[in-house]
Formats: structure tokens, sequence, C-alpha cells
């Protein structure tokens, strides 16, 4: 009986860990730039960009993500699905690059 209560813990506490939410990050565009320009992330983790600039600004990867357009004060989140190299741009102005890397 105390082995099978030893496993119904571990898969309790495995199963919990696999439910938990992942964790959020901010990354801020102001400067015409993004700050931090490369942040690491692990799938299943948030990232949230917030325009604290006074014009509106994009965060768009290619083959990855696109915010649309994010007036002054607006955020926008994204889920981290899969794990690679995500070069981004605001496409307004292209100069403004980031790096977000999903482990």
């Amino acid at each position: 009986m105390r082995f099978l209560g030893r496993i119904a813990v571990l898969v309790w506490v495995t199963v919990a860990a696999a439910a938990a939410p992942g964790t959020t990050h901010r990354i801020l565009i102001q400067g015409f730039a993004f700050v931090p320009e490369r942040i690491e992330v692990a799938v299943g983790d948030t990232v949230v960009w917030e325009n604290k600039d006074i014009v509106p600004h994009t965060a768009t990867a290619r083959k990855g993500f696109d915010s649309k357009n994010l007036e002054p004060g607006q955020t926008w989140s994204y889920v981290a699905k899969r794990q690679g190299r995500y070069e981004y741009i605001c496409t307004y102005h292209p100069t403004m690059k980031g790096q977000l890397v999903v482990r």
C-alpha cells in the first residue's frame, strides 16, 4: 500500500507540473527599440509586447507571428508553440529588430 501511495503522489506531481501554465515575459517597445532585444523562453510561455512609444509599431516574424498594428499603450501577447529562433521587426520601422528564442 505504501508503494502505491508513492506512485500516486509521483503521478499527481507529474500531471500538475505538465498542466502548470508557462511563464509570462514582457518586451517593451520604447525609444524605437524592443527592450530587451533578445529573449529566451520555453515552449508554452507567453510573451507580451507593450508599446510605450508615441507612434504605432508591430512585432512581426516572417514565419512565426504578427502583432498587427499596436497603438501607443496597447499590448499584444503570443504563446510560444514551437522551438526555434524567430527574428522579428517592426514593419513600420524595419530598423527595429528583435529575436525570440524558444527552447
